[in-house]
């Protein structure tokens, strides 16, 4: 377990290496619409302003502002985003910085989903080989609204077994209950995590490396991007067998899989 770690995030080297990371991403301004190019003009005052705050437990992350982008592949249907301020994105890159050398070696090797050196062409190659070896039968899954409705305190039952210092388990609480800002009304989030916040990737990953091992140790073939994933299997059989297995082990974590979206194949 890791116990100081938040003087790790509001080092002055942190700050700045997170502050490169969100300017190289771009992107446009949160609730409070200051720009990227505002931030980076008072960039020394702004980063003493978020390391002091960090430093007094002051710090409070602004609502995100919820946009809606087009679906890939469905440009009719359009999911919510949550751009975070540029001053919460940093924040949260800060944290993001400091947790993935903890929590990456934990990751299981089903897990392709946003991680250095692995991608969604690696994650096909892999089920590729799998049918090519005989496995013919796949269990193709969604996960109904997974970053909508991740379960707060299982996460962070989560990411406290790996962290013991309670100021960067609230930072992850204020993040993800950070709430929402839509057409100027505030909406609380009392469930998941925004999509477009910077630190909602490894969250997923964290929540869902669980099912990913318990999956591999009942010797199921699984893949898994983000909330897609798939299980190749010798028969119908093993298939509904597997799809059955990883219902339960989600339902546990509190996530529901969309039958809509899954089918044997």
């Amino acid at each position: 377990k890791v116990h100081s770690l938040i003087d790790k995030v509001y080092s002055p080297q942190n700050l700045r290496l997170a502050w490169e990371r969100v300017a190289a991403n771009r992107g446009s301004g949160g609730v409070d619409r200051v720009t990227i190019q505002e931030f980076g003009e008072n960039l020394d005052a702004e980063l003493l302003s978020l390391g002091r705050a960090l430093r007094e437990k002051t710090y409070e992350p602004l609502p995100v502002r919820r946009v809606y982008i087009p679906k890939p592949g469905q440009p009719e249907k359009r999911r919510p985003l949550g751009v975070p301020a540029i001053r919460d994105r940093v924040c949260q890159q800060a944290v993001l910085n400091r947790l993935v050398p903890i929590f990456e070696p934990d990751l299981d090797d089903a897990n392709y989903g946003f991680r250095t050196g692995r991608s969604t062409k690696g994650a096909l190659g892999k089920v590729w080989r799998e049918i090519k070896q005989g496995n013919e039968w796949i269990v193709d899954a969604d996960l109904t609204d997974f970053f909508g409705t991740v379960n707060h305190e299982k996460l962070l039952a989560l990411v406290a077994r790996r962290v013991a210092d309670g100021r960067v388990l609230t930072l992850v609480r204020q993040f993800v209950e950070a709430g929402y800002q839509e057409e100027g009304k505030f909406f609380p989030t009392e469930q998941g995590t925004p999509q477009g916040g910077v630190i909602s990737p490894i969250l997923s990953n964290i929540l869902l490396t669980p099912f990913d091992r318990e999956m591999r140790q009942r010797g199921y073939s699984l893949t898994r991007y983000a909330d897609d994933w798939v299980v190749t299997c010798r028969s119908r059989r093993e298939a509904e067998q597997a799809l059955k297995t990883a219902t339960k082990i989600l339902r546990a974590l509190d996530v529901v899989i969309n039958p809509s979206k899954t089918r044997i194949v």
